[in-house]
């Protein structure tokens, strides 16, 4: 449980760690609802007069990438009310942050620092010398093992770490779906990251009734049955696993849904779209979402769960035209007489771009977290606060 209305903070500096990797376009926040869910944390140590010094990463750079500043979270906090600066230079923060200024210092992207994903003792000690209480309420990465999620933490006295509000929050919508979810129980999954779902989906074999493969993951397993997927996203390196997870499923009896026709552009991302059958790609063709025979068909399987886990949102937000199948789906899922939940910050984020949210019956602000929470996998963040 939190602890944080328990603790003493007036000029006391907290390390806030959380997951504020929000959709960018052109250097713009497309979605802001992982920006407002940390906002109970942050009002109460606010409140407390606490001196924030928050952290998190944006997207994936492998070096100091501009584009991925967290300057762009600075601007939307100054501009909802609070006094954010970026503080790029670890060394420059304990000067700064031993003044009684409300100012909360963000630090710049931390996966710009290369001990982040290392998962680097040295990195972790560099950071617990900027603050005197932990806090953790970056929900979507507790299935991480990066530093600043389970080392750094470690280094806090068990009085001085807590979990935040946002974390509270999501374990208690998440935990009777992880325990007791009504089937039959449909997850569709979709995105990218084809390494990092394979063992999730491993874990829900034992959980789910039926399990929708879309896209971009689809192409991964329609190229491991041996079809032709053009130029469509596909990682070679997991062919094996993808077939081994194929004969895994069909032995548990768990039903895999393959879509029977892809919406394809022509030649390159931006070409030409049309819809051919998901086992006749052609050469040149990138696979972008699912075709109308799909859609009707997931639709229908939509209509008949008790619970259903949604997790895949297909096309790009500046292609809008592409992102018509996933509006479709979520619109199902808001008139869905079962259970519905939707995990991934991109399937949020296109809940909330179609004006749907509204009707869906949980948002999680995690994708990936979400989903081995609820298939019972690790969570290495969490585990320190257990």
């Amino acid at each position: 449980h939190s602890t944080i209305s328990n603790w003493q903070l007036k000029n006391r500096r907290v390390f806030l760690r959380v997951d504020l990797n929000v959709p960018l376009a052109g250097g713009k926040i497309i979605n802001d609802f992982r920006l407002r869910s940390i906002l109970p944390t942050l009002n109460l140590l606010c409140e407390k007069e606490a001196t924030i010094i928050m952290g998190t990463h944006i997207g994936r750079p492998h070096a100091v990438d501009r584009l991925l500043s967290t300057e762009v979270l600075a601007r939307w906090f100054n501009a909802n009310g609070y006094q954010v600066t970026v503080e790029s230079d670890l060394e420059k923060v304990p000067a700064k942050s031993h003044g009684t200024s409300q100012d909360i210092l963000l630090l710049e992207n931390l996966r710009f620092y290369p001990g982040e994903k290392k998962h680097d003792i040295a990195f972790a000690h560099q950071l617990k010398e900027l603050a005197d209480y932990y806090v953790n309420d970056a929900f979507a990465l507790l299935h991480r093992s990066d530093t600043s999620i389970t080392l750094l933490p470690e280094l806090f006295e068990p009085d001085k770490r807590s979990i935040g509000h946002l974390v509270e929050y999501e374990l208690k919508h998440l935990y009777p779906l992880k325990e007791h979810p009504a089937h039959p129980y449909l997850l569709i999954m979709g995105g990218g990251k084809v390494a990092d779902k394979i063992p999730l989906l491993m874990q829900f074999i034992n959980k789910v009734s039926t399990i929708a493969i879309c896209p971009a993951l689809v192409f991964t397993f329609l190229k491991a049955k041996g079809y032709e997927v053009g130029k469509s996203l596909v990682d070679n390196t997991q062919l094996r696993t993808v077939s081994d997870f194929i004969t895994h499923a069909e032995e548990k009896k768990v039903r895999l849904l393959f879509p029977q026709d892809i919406l394809i552009a022509d030649k390159s991302l931006t070409g030409r779209l049309s819809v051919c059958p998901a086992d006749q790609i052609p050469s040149d063709a990138f696979g972008i979402s699912i075709g109308p025979k799909s859609e009707k068909a997931l639709i229908s399987e939509i209509n008949n769960a008790e619970t259903i886990l949604f997790n895949a949102a297909m096309g790009f937000f500046d292609r809008p035209e592409t992102l018509e199948p996933t509006k479709h789906l979520l619109n199902a899922l808001v008139n869905a007489s079962g259970f519905s939940l939707i995990g991934g910050g991109e399937s949020a984020a296109a809940a909330h771009l179609f004006k749907l949210a509204y009707g869906i019956n949980y948002i999680s602000t995690g994708g990936g977290a979400t989903l081995a929470y609820l298939s019972g996998s690790d969570m290495p963040g969490l585990d320190i606060f257990r």
